[in-house]
């Protein structure tokens, strides 16, 4: 029974540390720019002014010092690298994509343009062809009539 006591007492202490441990592993940045003034919070490299402004529904956000991108993520600046390089490569994976898209649409108008050619030669190659037929006949009959008339 004792036994038991002691370790439900050292798991509530390692969960208790472990909550305490999570809870003040926030950044040092964010809380150092908090309530800057203007010209204090420019100086320092680690915050950026953020203009007032007005939001969509009508309020009005005064001016504010906030800590810079990048930084006052703590750990999680370190895999920064990382995370952009993954941003990066999925950014330019849907710019591969829609490049491909364009060129096999392109390719697409391309051939279609070149049967719709085709077929206007061919169509005129025939009509060409039943223009030569049609004036040897005329030509034929022109002769025929001709020697019918002698």
């Amino acid at each position: 029974m004792l036994l038991r006591k002691k370790t439900n007492y050292h798991f509530l202490l390692l969960g208790l540390a472990i909550f305490i441990a999570t809870m003040f592993n926030f950044p040092a940045h964010a809380a150092s720019c908090k309530g800057k003034s203007q010209s204090s919070c420019s100086a320092s490299s680690d915050c950026n002014w953020v203009k007032g402004y007005e939001r969509k529904d009508r309020v009005s956000v005064s001016g504010h010092c906030r800590a810079a991108s990048g930084k006052g993520k703590g750990d999680a600046k370190k895999n920064s690298s990382k995370s952009d390089s993954k941003k990066s490569t999925s950014k330019d994976k849907k710019k591969k994509a829609v490049k491909d898209k364009k060129d096999k649409k392109d390719k697409k108008d391309k051939k279609s343009k070149e049967n719709k050619k085709d077929k206007k030669d061919k169509k005129d190659k025939k009509d060409k062809k039943s223009k030569d037929k049609k004036s040897k006949k005329d030509k034929k009959s022109k002769k025929d009539s001709k020697s019918t008339k002698k």
